[in-house]
């Protein structure tokens, strides 16, 4: 039994055993065989040389009864004959072939042969040489003597053919022991290595489609078994990895949806243009729900401060209405100006790292919307005071002045009727004072079409195409826009400015240009500067215009010094007028 489980221990250790047996058959095999093919070797020398024998017997009979030879000749050829057959009978290839067992009928029969070929042949056929009587005898025993020869020959062909039958039986009893020896190596391999591997490998198909429930048979404590054992916990760890990693996945995956709709949250606030409604109450009860939602907590509230009073600006449904003593995390809105604010939220566990981040991001957004609802507010406001100080400003130079023209005009009309003055003289004041209140009229719808202005949402880019579209519908100018410019930031009054030297200088081409096309170019400069060029291929314009004529240039002008740059009015080459702006580009 312990020999047993010692080769079930091992599959290398069976191999060896039976290849061991078939070298013990093999060499079982062979022993007999060699020691069979040695005698048979002999025994066949043995016959070819009895059979020679046989012949030479004929030669003596034939040397010792030839009538036509003489006797010295007889003699010559009979001792001759005699002699090469005693070298027969003693020679090694006859005697190696005679067994020496003295029981052997081979050995029994050569022994006759040899004594009767001594003591009767030689000397009967050395007598008959010169004796008839002798040569008679001889003659009458020979053919005896020929068949003792014979059944010798045929003693030493059993024999051989014997051990021939005796070397076939080995042979084949081995063939047969090695061919089930094999056989039982080969049920021993299916059983113990080919039958273990496909049903692994059956196991590893399964694996790789994603079974990890699969197990692979230990079939006995060896090899194959440990191979199957360690394929076991190979399969063991990687169920356990992959439940872990779908874990893993899951959880990333659900990280990563949680972060992208917080960022989306944030980008809309972010991306939103209109602050001031933003900031209504209802508007940011619904945002602070929604961000309620975003990063889990349970109530979330905006606390701003104004003039050093904080208060709170809006608050979720779910915020309790006596102050919570913990559980509430509080972010500032501006790092830079942490008094502006807070946003708080009600959590009711420790917030985890994610969460914070996610309400200081949010935080810091509100933040920079409340920081820029307050500079836009800031920006009208400064645009609507300069706005009404151009007003005042060119009324005043324009306006007012023929307003007062026109009065002057009356008080001597009046002194001219007054004095019974000649009619073409009362006439003349009559149409100064006309001329006066008509060009008061023109300077106002000037005015008033140069004022009736409105900066959308959209930004610099989106009121320059609306501008020049306007322009395009209005006239049925083929215009062209060629705007290099994107993204360039001014402040709402320097919108203002730059759309009203566009529009004005638009309007000119459409009352005096008489053009077929107009080419509108923004693009950037030398020094930081950004340039507007508004070019026609009309009729061009004086170098010298005048004030009365054209009022518009001078508010054109007045816009270019309030940003800080120089507007020029050329005659364009290959004809038309070139309206030139150049602006210093503003940097924070």
């Amino acid at each position: 039994m312990r020999i047993i489980k010692w080769l079930r221990a091992s599959i290398v250790r069976q191999c060896f055993v039976v290849l061991a047996v078939i070298g013990l058959l093999a060499v079982l095999a062979a022993a007999p065989a060699l020691i069979l093919t040695e005698r048979s070797t002999g025994s066949g020398g043995a016959i070819n040389v009895s059979g020679s024998m046989r012949m030479q017997s004929y030669k003596l009979a034939l040397a010792v009864a030839d009538p036509f030879s003489s006797f010295e000749q007889r003699r010559e050829k009979t001792m001759t004959a005699l002699d090469e057959f005693g070298v027969k009978l003693m020679s090694p290839g006859l005697l190696n072939g005679v067994p020496h067992d003295s029981g052997d009928p081979a050995y029994v029969q050569y022994a006759a042969l040899k004594d009767r070929f001594e003591k009767g042949v030689r000397p009967l056929a050395e007598a008959s040489i010169d004796s008839l009587e002798a040569r008679r005898r001889f003659t009458e025993q020979i053919p005896s003597f020929v068949e003792d020869v014979d059944r010798f020959v045929q003693t030493l062909e059993n024999g051989l053919n014997e051990r021939l039958a005796i070397l076939q039986k080995i042979l084949t009893l081995i063939l047969f022991g090695a061919m089930g020896v094999s056989f039982v190596m080969l049920l021993v391999m299916q059983r113990s290595i080919f039958r273990p591997l496909l049903a692994i490998g059956s196991a590893a198909d399964a694996v790789r489609k994603g079974d990890f429930t699969v197990r692979a048979k230990v079939p006995a404590p060896d090899e194959i078994g440990r191979l199957a054992t360690s394929f076991n916990f190979m399969v063991d760890e990687l169920g356990r990895l992959y439940g872990n990693l779908e874990h893993e996945v899951e959880k990333k995956t659900e990280d990563l949806n949680r972060r992208n709709a917080g960022l989306q949250f944030l980008s809309r606030m972010a991306q939103s243009a209109t602050w001031g409604a933003v900031f209504k109450r209802h508007s940011l009860d619904g945002l602070l729900e929604e961000s309620c939602v975003q990063f889990g907590a349970r109530a979330v509230r905006l606390v701003v401060s104004t003039n050093g009073t904080a208060a709170v600006l809006a608050e979720s449904d779910a915020w309790p209405e006596e102050e919570p003593e913990t559980g509430v995390v509080r972010f500032v809105l501006s790092n830079v100006n942490p008094s502006m604010g807070t946003l708080e939220a009600l959590f009711d566990a420790e917030p985890e790292d994610w969460q914070t981040g996610f309400g200081e991001a949010l935080a810091q957004t509100i933040g920079r919307g409340i920081e820029r609802s307050t500079r836009q507010s800031d920006d009208r406001r400064l645009a609507v005071l300069e706005e009404r100080s151009t007003i005042a400003r060119e009324l005043h130079d324009s306006i007012a002045q023929s307003l007062s023209y026109s009065r002057i005009q009356m008080h001597r009309l009046k002194v001219f009727v007054e004095r019974g003055e000649p009619q073409e003289k009362v006439l003349e004041t009559v149409n100064e004072l006309s001329e006066g209140i008509t060009t008061a009229y023109r300077q106002l719808r000037e005015v008033l079409t140069t004022f009736r202005l409105q900066i959308s949402s959209s930004g610099l880019n989106g009121a320059v195409e609306e501008t020049v579209e306007e322009f395009r519908n209005r006239t049925g100018i083929a215009t062209t826009v060629s705007n290099a410019l994107l993204g360039l930031e001014l402040t709402p009054n320097e919108q203002i400015h730059f759309v009203h030297i566009l529009r004005e200088a638009l309007v000119n081409v459409e009352k005096h240009a008489r053009a077929g096309s107009v080419r509108v170019t923004l693009s950037r400069g030398a020094d930081d500067t950004f340039v507007l060029r508004v070019q026609d291929d009309g009729v061009g314009i004086p170098a010298e215009p005048g004030r009365y004529k054209h009022f518009g240039l001078s508010i054109m002008k007045e816009r270019a010094e309030a940003l800080h740059g120089t507007l020029t009015v050329a005659p364009a080459e290959g004809g038309g007028t070139c309206v030139t702006l150049v602006v210093p580009e503003r940097r924070d």
